[in-house]
């Protein structure tokens, strides 16, 4: 077991470019800075093209940053790690393979034996609720029981952090919802660290203990903000919806919440005084 207040993924100065041939690129990512800790759910939220999925990918070693540096349980990061998985947008589940064989692929692929997983494959099957359908194949399932295939077969080889690179986008909005509390239900059984990427001010609230918000170009952090609060698991409390209104002017605006608190408190008082 991890300690909780262990930080367990960390970065300093990260930058990431891309090149264009020999000219300099487009800066994607400038002197991004965090530490998360072990138990953390952490959602990264920002427009999209904000640079939130290239800062996910260098988080899971499969993108190097331009400079600065990534740690992984205080060692520096060197491309992808077992103890870290990786849920895409799109599910990417193996066509050939039932729900069974899918979450089981990890274990295949590392060459262990059927009887030192099969209850690793067994318990994360329950765990999304699929047991009845743990010989279908991808083409049976509907898109949200797809979803649930992928965050299992993240989950059965007991990552230490788990990265979502907003898995619920193509969703409609039910079962969106159902998979966000289905989310939220595994986070708190398995203290699995998490981080999750979205452009949905209303699901990076709802989901998360943190918060970073990313803005500008290229993109930095302008916020990063503790919404561990009960207030914050319900969608309707007045507090959740302030939130939602600040973020949703700092994001449109690029600016910090701090900044989008005090342009509201402006615009209040200036309301106030044309009455």
């Amino acid at each position: 077991m991890i300690a909780r207040e262990q930080v367990i993924l960390s970065g300093h100065n990260l930058s990431k470019s891309f090149s264009k041939g020999q000219k300099q690129g487009t800066a994607v990512l400038a002197n991004i800075n965090f530490d998360i800790y072990a138990g953390d759910f952490v959602t990264i939220l920002g427009q999209s093209g904000g640079g939130k999925s290239t800062l996910l990918k260098i988080l899971g070693g499969f993108l190097s940053p331009t400079s600065g540096t990534i740690s992984f349980h205080g060692q520096p990061l060197k491309g992808i790690d077992p103890k870290i998985g990786m849920v895409f947008q799109e599910n990417n589940l193996y066509p050939w393979l039932n729900v069974e064989q899918n979450i089981a692929f990890g274990f295949k692929i590392r060459g262990e034996k059927l009887r030192s997983y099969i209850q690793k494959v067994n318990a994360a099957i329950a765990q999304v609720s699929l047991s009845h359908a743990r010989k279908l194949y991808p083409h049976q399932l509907s898109g949200g029981m797809k979803q649930r295939v992928a965050i299992a077969r993240s989950i059965a080889v007991q990552p230490d952090v788990l990265l979502l690179d907003e898995p619920f986008s193509a969703l409609d909005i039910q079962l969106r919802r159902r998979l966000q509390d289905f989310l939220l239900s595994i986070w708190e059984q398995t203290s699995t660290t998490m981080v999750l990427v979205t452009h949905n001010i209303e699901e990076a609230i709802l989901l998360g203990q943190k918060l970073i918000v990313i803005g500008g170009q290229p993109g930095k952090i302008l916020e990063s903000i503790d919404i561990s609060a009960s207030c914050f698991r319900h969608r309707y409390h007045p507090e959740f919806i302030q939130l939602e209104q600040y973020l949703e002017a700092a994001i449109e605006k690029d600016i910090t919440f701090r900044e989008a608190q005090r342009t509201a408190r402006e615009l209040k008082i200036l309301k106030a005084s044309n009455n």
